[in-house]
């Protein structure tokens, strides 16, 4: 888990509506269920709207991952690696860090982010901004680079050129983030879902994860992430990233993990990087989640934690 020291949460940063198109707001919500929350649109964009926006000052477009930069990347993106973000096993570093990483990029407490890269770590990248202040500013491409390619629009090769330091206050949001401790005193508790973003067998404590113990936190719903994407995403490769499924098709998959208007989700995989995408599209559609990013590979080594084996209720969640 996190070992930076905790700052007291902020006031969430408000959302750059305005640089959406009204249009892309009326014509992408359409119906929904009248108990389902608003989906938060900004959260996605398209590349026609990247390819619009992209000369906007404040915009900030992040290849997550260095693989190919040069060799073709979207036009005014920079290369981040995603574990530079991190400490040990995929825990957050430290916060002086993550600040000098933020700032390095060109980010400022103002800036309108745009992520697109690798579908293993996008959501890592995703989730930590937005922990540390920059909520309802941080979207993600809608297919990242293969589908810009796929419409033809301009790529550039070659380094980014450098990058103005940006002045970026982190203002920490615990409430974005669940402990292992904070998880078992509320395994009993009907107002958090805790949902495993792993696959059916690992789920099940089938396939052995390399770790001390196999199977899955007690009463813990299924959702494998890669349902989420018309392609599913079972590669650590960046060319697999593909678009999500209708968002109404995203709905139903969290509602039959137990997904439920007022309720609090803690998402959770192996060392959080499934977890953290699926950390992503409950944003999306306008969920209230907490990311677990010590995940099964700090619960299965601590012998005290109770565990569970075997299928989901009600079979796989797809």
């Amino acid at each position: 888990m996190p070992r930076h020291p905790r700052a007291a949460p902020a006031h969430l940063a408000g959302a750059l509506l305005a640089l959406l198109p009204a249009a892309r707001l009326a014509g992408q919500c359409g119906p929904r269920s009248l108990d389902r929350p608003a989906r938060r649109e900004h959260l996605l964009v398209t590349p026609a709207w990247l390819a619009a926006h992209a000369t906007d000052p404040a915009l900030v477009i992040l290849q997550v991952g260095t693989d190919d930069f040069r060799s073709g990347h979207i036009p005014g993106a920079r290369p981040i690696d995603p574990m530079a973000l991190t400490a040990g096993e995929h825990d957050l570093a430290p916060l002086d860090r993550l600040q000098a990483q933020v700032e390095t990029l060109g980010i400022a407490n103002d800036s309108r982010v745009v992520l697109y890269g690798d579908p293993w770590h996008t959501g890592l990248v995703f989730w930590t901004l937005e922990y540390l202040g920059l909520v309802d500013r941080v979207a993600v491409l809608d297919g990242g680079l293969p589908r810009w390619r796929a419409e033809r629009r301009l790529l550039a090769t070659g380094a980014a050129p450098p990058a103005s330091r940006g002045r970026f206050t982190p203002r920490p949001h615990p409430d974005l983030l669940a402990t292992a401790d904070w998880i078992r005193e509320r395994l009993d508790s009907r107002r958090v879902v805790v949902i495993d973003a792993r696959s059916g067998p690992e789920y099940a404590g089938t396939e052995r994860e390399h770790l001390p113990r196999t199977g899955h936190i007690p009463g813990a719903r299924h959702l494998d992430w890669s349902t989420t994407f018309t392609r599913p995403a079972t590669a650590r490769d960046s060319s697999v990233a593909s678009p999500l499924v209708a968002a109404d098709r995203l709905a139903e998959l969290f509602e039959a993990a137990g997904a439920a208007s007022g309720a609090e989700l803690v998402l959770y995989c192996t060392v959080g990087l499934r977890a953290s995408h699926l950390y992503f599209v409950a944003r999306y559609l306008g969920l209230t989640a907490r990311m677990y990013d010590g995940s099964w590979s700090e619960w299965s080594r601590r012998p005290e934690l109770p565990m569970a084996t075997g299928p989901a209720p009600g079979g796989e969640t797809r």
